[in-house]
This record gives C-alpha cells, structure tokens and sequence, in this order.
C-alpha cells in the first residue's frame, strides 16, 4: 500500500518534503490515536483503558492531513503516506519491548492533549 502511494506522488511529479517538529508530532500522535481508534473498534483486550476516541479520533487525521497538507503545500496522499509510515513505525516500536502497555500509555497521555486542543480550537472557529 505504501508503495502504491509513494508511486502515486512520484507520478505527480511531487517530491515529499520534510516536516517541522511539530508537523511530525502531529503525525505521529494521529498514528497512535489511530491504532488505539483501530483497537477500540475491534473490541482488543486493553484498548477500553483509554477513553473512546474512535470519533474525534478520524476527525482530527483530516483535520491534521489538511492542515499540514496546505502548510507545506504537498498533497494530502503525500501526507497520509506519512502517517501510514507512523502507523507502522509505533507498531514497530512496541513490538520487542518489554511493558508495551507502559510505552501506549506515555504516547495517549502526550498525544490525547494535543487531539482535543485542535478539535476544540476547530469548533471554536465555526
């Protein structure tokens, strides 16, 4: 799939450019809160230990991929590309570690702040 999209923006004649720090917070907070959305959906053991972000969860990955998208002019495919590539490096990350749980549990309570403030600035506007 990550090879479809990478063919997708070279065909575009797009090359992905790097992202400021908090552009690559935000990505990957949405990667996790989107496996945690993932988990919640498919009733996993452990997922109910955080609140239910199934919702706001795919609302703030539009939210996040437009917004960094018009930021730094690049499509939203080269965008989600990014986040896939996050999806895949935070489940690499707690694949061999010990307290795997402990690692989610420091990302949520990092990424579950930052989520709610975009979305609740994103009513505040309209």
């Amino acid at each position: 799939m990550i090879l479809s999209f990478a063919l997708a923006i070279l065909a575009a004649g797009q090359t992905p450019q790097a992202f400021a720090a908090q552009q690559s917070q935000d990505i990957g907070c949405v990667a996790v809160l989107s496996i945690i959305a993932e988990e919640q959906r498919r009733n996993a053991p452990g997922a109910t230990d955080y609140p239910d972000v199934r919702q706001p969860a795919a609302r703030w990955t539009t939210l996040v991929t437009d917004r960094i998208a018009k930021e730094t002019k690049q499509s939203t495919e080269t965008v989600s590309t990014a986040i896939w590539g996050a999806v895949m490096a935070e489940q690499k990350a707690v694949r061999y570690l010990a307290d795997p749980k402990a690692y989610v549990d420091k990302r949520m309570a990092a990424c579950l702040p930052l989520m709610r403030a975009d979305l609740l600035a994103q009513t505040q506007e309209q």
